[in-house]
């Protein structure tokens, strides 16, 4: 019999099978797969400026042979999926209905999962983050440190070094581009009044090789991280898998839509149907890991259950971007050679009405193209151009995340199809307005402390609810036994071989990037499995 089962191929899912087969477990990972056969070799290996001036077919991936790269009316979700990494959101709102008004669902039936488009930022959570959430950091750090030597992170030793335990293995940061380098500067000179005040500035982490790692090619500066994978620099869990495809131990199933389990004595049943010809699959193994994301888990654990119009809580950070005008960088040339990734980051130190972070990134403007940003204007096309090669070298763009924490209002729950057609997962989720109230004036800090670096805030535009496309908290580690949560260890109550890797365990969001969590803490259920089944 197989040891272990994992449903999903994403952050957690490969993550939690790579600790698995390296500790002699053996593996059938189950997937939908989907995969990108259209649009992955089109894209040059060569920068953004010099594809833009040669290559006569790059409206094929800059747009998309239907246009699809073309976004129409008010600002939306998930800007950086480019026609190429579309294919990421592929097929799951037909096979995955949701009910979520007001509210962005992003869901993936892609190989790799979301982590074929995630920014591939590295956040890691603090001791006392992690208390709160009945873990710590003596607990987590092994892990995060074995995932960072897997994955390969880059990043710096700053002022940003006590909100993000450092690993051994990280390798140099990324170079910042004229725009970051001239902020960067700007907060040393300010940088002590700035602390006083609870605001801190530094380099990302970035899951990214800036040096030659596992057979992948050192980070080239191509400025294309939203088109391709070029030298696969930029880590995507689809690596991972390859990997595991070379191991004994390990076995892959793609085109497999999975629809519930059995935790049975002595071993956990899977049902499960064929993608395309609906035929019915039976699999059985000692154990079974979920990690197909916080609402394919959600959907899987309340239909196994029966546990139908039940609501579970559900946590996505709250998200705001904002365009400024760095002052310091008009007249100045930029150079050509940049990544597309976070410059900077910035973390702003809260204490009332309690203490909270709140964090922002630093983004460049060029390789997701001028002409999104021309009908924001209310300008004629022209005279928008002409303004905007002016100023987009001045843009300094931050991505504002906060903090969110379960509360009545902010649920999900799984309504029973009244055919045959897939069940509908039915989505609340109301922040109060003290929230919001709270988010607004943190936000006005912030852009105070920018304001002091030179940075104009042009305007504040927030996508909406669930357009961080952070979900988590649907069954979360509690320290109390209750139905419909986990335990210390990520196994599902209720269960006796039913462990959560993906976003469904966190009970809150501090306002981080989720993913290099999620892959930590896949890691450990990957440890604590494969020491259970020795």
């Amino acid at each position: 019999m197989i040891d272990v089962i994992v449903v999903g191929s994403g952050p957690g899912g490969t993550n939690a099978a790579a600790r698995l087969v390296e500790a002699g477990r053996s593996v059938l990972m189950l997937d939908f797969g989907n995969r990108d056969a259209h649009y992955a070799n089109l894209v040059p290996s060569r920068s953004f400026l010099q594809l833009r001036h040669d290559d006569p077919e790059q409206h094929r991936y800059l747009l998309g042979d239907d246009f699809e790269g073309i976004p129409f009316g008010a600002v939306r979700v998930g800007a950086q999926l480019t026609p190429p990494r579309s294919y990421a959101l592929a097929d799951a709102a037909e096979r995955m209905p949701v009910d979520a008004p007001g509210f962005a669902v992003s869901m993936s039936l892609a190989r790799g999962g979301l982590g074929v488009a995630w920014g591939a930022g590295v956040f890691p959570f603090s001791d006392d983050e992690l208390r709160s959430m009945d873990l710590e950091l003596a607990t987590m750090q092994p892990y995060y440190d074995a995932v960072a030597a897997r994955i390969g992170v880059a990043g710096a030793q700053d002022d940003l070094e006590r909100f993000y335990p450092p690993s051994p293995t990280m390798m140099p940061a990324l170079d910042a581009d004229t725009n970051g380098t001239e902020l960067l500067a700007r907060y040393q000179r300010h940088r002590a009044a700035l602390n006083a005040a609870g605001f801190h500035l530094g380099r990302p982490r970035i899951a990214v090789c800036s040096q030659p790692f596992r057979g992948r090619e050192a980070y080239a500066y191509y400025d294309l991280d939203f088109w391709a994978d070029v030298g696969r620099s930029i880590y995507r869990p689809m690596w991972t898998l390859d990997e595991l495809e070379r191991m004994p131990g390990f076995t892959y199933r793609p085109r497999c839509l999975v629809r519930g389990f059995v935790d049975q004595e002595g071993s956990v049943r899977v049902e499960a149907s064929h993608a395309d010809t609906g035929v019915p699959e039976r699999h059985e193994a000692r154990a079974l890991v979920l990690a197909a994301g916080t609402f394919g888990t959600a959907r899987l654990v309340l239909r196994s259950f029966e546990r139908y119009d039940t609501p579970v809580p559900l946590v996505s950070n709250p998200y705001t971007y904002v365009p400024t005008l760095n002052l310091g960088m008009i007249g100045r040339e930029t150079r050509d050679a940049r990544s597309s990734q976070g410059q900077l980051t910035a973390i702003l130190e809260r204490e009332s009405p309690h203490h909270r972070l709140v964090q922002a990134q630093v983004f460049s403007y060029r390789s997701l193209l001028t002409f999104k940003l021309m009908k924001e204007l209310p300008l004629a096309a022209r005279q928008s151009r002409r303004m905007l090669q002016v100023l987009m070298p001045c843009f300094a763009i931050l991505g504002i995340h906060h903090e969110d924490r379960p509360s009545p209002e902010k649920t999900c729950m799984l309504r029973r199809s009244p055919g045959n057609g897939p069940d509908t997962l039915a989505i609340r989720y109301q922040p109060s307005e003290a929230e919001e109230q709270t988010q607004r004036e943190d936000e006005a800090v912030l852009l105070r402390c920018f304001r002091k670096l030179g940075c104009i805030a042009l305007k504040r535009i927030r996508p909406g609810n669930g357009s961080s496309i952070h979900y988590a908290g649907t069954f979360p580690i509690t320290s109390e036994d209750r139905p419909l949560t986990c335990d210390r260890d990520s196994r599902l109550r209720g269960t006796r071989s039913v462990y959560l890797a993906d976003g469904s365990v966190f009970p809150w969001l501090p306002p981080k990037g989720l993913t290099f969590n999620i892959m930590a803490n896949a890691d450990r259920v990957g440890a604590i499995l494969a020491e259970r089944l020795r």
